[in-house]
């Protein structure tokens, strides 16, 4: 315990010796937006709200404080219940544009495009995206994440049209999908612009090489009505054949986004069957990898203050019935979470954040799970208490944060309990310095949670790391880094658990390649670690055509070991896409390998017919889809077999998912 206060007061020591002595100075620019009469959104600014209005310019490239290439004008307006922003992006070479995304909701990052970052609590801690291709395609991102049913997460209007002298863009995003708090008078508002043939990514006002969000502009006066309840209820039917026989199962999904800014959802028989999952890594690996949440009702809201050591929802299988609240009300931040299997058992998990300043936080926790049926291993209850907190110390050099974690296990009879700490002091450098990050822990051998992600026990240790990255505006390179990486652990008798130093780097270039090459040495129990690794990647900034190669020679567990990756995306015809990906790993001579293969047909921005074909050794699974998911109505699947088995299942089923809005 001793040992553990000490890295915590040495770690404070080093934080307020890298984090001092820097504040912030300035106000930031403050907008009034005019009420006017709704703008036809179509792209074309010949509207009257448009003609004469004040154009906002003087974009930064804020990694450099530098002009950008080509200008970005903006103009903002409003009326009761929107806020519109139009943009005009004028281009000397307008024939090289970029848009291929057609899809809502796809990767837009090869694209022009042009976005809207709104800070709605005014806090300076979050914000939502609204992007818009020069082609009009529509991206979004939400704070707290969420599903992707164009009604569950709120829509937004937006066009683009392609002219002689660039594009211009209009925006429509209605007050109602944000989360602001009472009558809210200000949001904070930043206007960006990307071109990706000069990898140039521009904003106004400038924000600084860190992105910082206490320097976005004041979109003021807007007398914000005040919000109301927006309850979604969104019922499913799902109806399969398959060799065993036929199945239906009807389920809902419930979600209230309530006035003070909290959410509340309900769940029914959620039918995670069907929620593809992504496919593993065959890489050689001591501890089971951390693969990320699919589930919408697991990953909504649950990014606030939960630990993975004392809550990881992919411990949890299928449920009957969850219920989940989460939300922040001034600098409280709440997020709970239940999910129940009759006859299995209960998972829940709670949390409460106070945020004493934009970088001074601490929180607690509870987390645990209770079974009632005692074919299933464990104790039949097991929680956990966890509490930290975290400061920030920002810099235009970078933002320093220094964070800690203390777990208690608390389980039933016959199960040990023991805790774990872990402490981290870390720089985010921006283009041009150094950064760095320290990271402690100390886990007891006896620390058991049944839904916690812990892969390694009854160790204690550290991990250092050292980075430099650069973005040059001007030569051959867009991007260059250099890494190193040390970790030494011990195991409870005070013996070598295992160590490592790596060091390595990478470079992307304008011409759209990106090479990388790293080093490795270490042990692990005794055994031998060498490894060199090699990885190229071409066509880095296009929709369709990319793809990347990995190899890696050497010595893992003290036998000889090699891997291989590629993956590759085709563009098979104008509207067929193939995504390709192969694995290969051989150890001690013997071999492991692994394809994924998932063809696309776009029938139309909305509807696709696609495949999902997975093979492991002998083992093969094929599932093929029919989507569509619309801006309103019913979004409808045509499934064959399952997405996530080993094997193809001989299986047809339809979905049926239909949102209501009140």
């Amino acid at each position: 315990m001793a040992s553990r206060w000490r890295v915590l007061l040495s770690l404070v020591v080093v934080a307020l010796m890298s984090g001092s002595g820097w504040a912030q100075t300035g106000s930031v620019p403050v907008l009034h937006a005019e009420t006017v009469e709704a703008p036809k959104i179509d792209g074309v600014l010949d509207d009257a709200c448009w003609q004469g209005r004040e154009k906002l310019s003087g974009f930064k490239v804020s990694a450099h404080g530098t002009d950008p290439t080509q200008p970005t004008e903006v103009m903002v307006c409003r009326d009761s219940g929107t806020l519109y922003v139009a943009f005009i992006c004028h281009d000397s070479q307008p024939s090289l544009i970029h848009a291929a995304q057609t899809q809502r909701g796809g990767s837009i990052e090869s694209d022009d495009f042009a976005s809207v970052l709104i800070d709605a609590e005014h806090t300076h801690l979050l914000h939502y995206h609204f992007e818009v291709t020069a082609r009009g395609v529509q991206f979004e991102q939400i704070p707290n994440n969420a599903a992707s049913n164009v009604t569950w997460r709120g829509d937004w209007q937006a066009a683009s049209k392609i002219n002689d002298k660039g594009w211009t863009a209009e925006i429509a995003i209605p007050f109602a999908m944000l989360r602001y708090p009472g009558r809210a008078d200000t949001l904070g508002i930043v206007f960006r612009r990307y071109i990706p043939r000069a990898e140039e990514m521009s904003c106004w006002p400038d924000i600084g090489p860190n992105s910082d969000m206490a320097l976005f502009a004041d979109l003021s006066g807007l007398d914000l009505p005040a919000r109301r309840s927006r309850p979604i209820f969104m019922p499913y039917t799902v109806s399969s054949r398959a060799d065993d026989g036929s199945f239906s199962q009807i389920g809902f999904d419930y979600k209230e986004e309530l006035p003070n800014s909290l959410v509340a959802m309900m769940t029914f028989n959620p039918d995670f069957a069907d929620v593809q999952d992504a496919v593993s890594s065959i890489d050689y690996s001591y501890t089971e990898r951390r693969t990320a949440e699919p589930r919408p009702f697991f990953y909504e809201g649950c990014g606030m203050y939960i630990d993975d050591e004392a809550y990881c929802s992919r411990r949890i299988g299928d449920i009957d019935v969850g219920v989940k609240t989460f939300g922040k009300v001034g600098k409280q931040s709440f997020t709970f979470l239940d999910a129940l299997k009759q006859g299995e058992g209960n998972h829940f998990t709670s949390s409460y954040g106070y945020d004493f300043d934009r970088d001074t936080n601490a929180v607690v926790s509870v987390n645990g799970s209770t079974l009632s049926n005692s074919a299933i291993s464990g104790p039949d209850s097991s929680m956990c208490l966890a509490a930290g907190g975290l400061k920030r110390w920002r810099a235009g050099s970078g933002i320093t944060t220094f964070s800690f974690r203390k777990f208690s296990a608390l389980n039933s009879a016959g199960t040990p309990d023991g805790g774990m700490f872990k402490a981290s002091l870390g720089k985010s450098e921006s283009a041009g310095n150094f950064g760095y990050n320290l990271y402690y822990e100390d886990i007891d051998p006896t620390f058991y949670v049944r839904d916690g992600y812990v892969p390694l026990i009854g160790v204690r240790g550290f991990a250092t790391e050292q980075r430099y990255h650069d973005n040059p505006s001007k030569g051959g390179l867009t991007f260059w880094n250099f890494v190193t990486r040390q970790k030494r652990y011990w195991a409870a008798d005070g013996g070598l658990h295992h160590e490592s130093f790596e060091f390595g780097g990478s470079v992307d270039t304008r011409d759209e390649w990106q090479y990388g090459l790293w080093f490795g040495e270490g042990s692990w129990l005794g055994m031998r670690d060498s490894t060199r690794n090699v990885q190229v990647a071409w066509l880095s900034r296009h929709l369709y055509g990319g793809g990347s190669a990995g190899y890696t020679i050497g010595k893992r567990a003290g036998q000889d070991y090699t891997y291989l990756s590629v993956d590759q995306l085709v563009q098979a015809g104008p509207r067929l896409v193939l995504n390709c990906m192969y694995e290969r790993t051989v150890l001690a001579g013997a071999v492991d390998s692994q394809f994924t293969l998932a063809p696309n047909y776009q029938l139309s921005p909305e509807r696709s017919v696609g495949a999902w074909i997975v093979g492991r050794g002998s083992d093969r699974n094929l599932c093929c889809t029919f989507r569509q998911t619309v801006r309103s109505g019913s979004d409808i699947f045509f499934i064959y077999g399952y997405p996530n088995t080993e094997t193809t299942a001989s299986r047809f089923a339809i979905k049926i998912v239909r949102p209501v809005e009140w």
